[in-house]
């Protein structure tokens, strides 16, 4: 895989195949997983997606708002009741 050179730190250049993979699967799949998958980082895979104009689908933000809700719904309040 080529290489060059940005302010001392070897950059890893993208494919045409991960680029198409990226295209496919970041809309709906989770970008840590999807990073993992790729051999990039986190910030890498975010930075391409956003050079490409890449979103998350509609459906795939709403799953993950509605396991956040479940996750709060499960975990107990830890409110202190007021005193007088």
């Amino acid at each position: 895989m080529a290489a060059k050179k940005a302010k001392g730190k070897a950059v890893k250049l993208w494919t045409k195949g991960e680029l198409s993979k990226l295209k496919k699967e970041y809309p709906k799949t989770d970008t840590k997983a999807l990073a993992k998958k790729l051999g990039r980082t986190l910030e890498a895979v975010r930075f391409q997606a956003k050079k490409l104009r890449l979103k998350k689908t509609k459906s795939y933000m709403q799953s993950l708002y509605k396991a956040a809700r479940k996750t709060a719904a499960r975990k107990p309040s830890k409110k202190k009741a007021r005193k007088g």
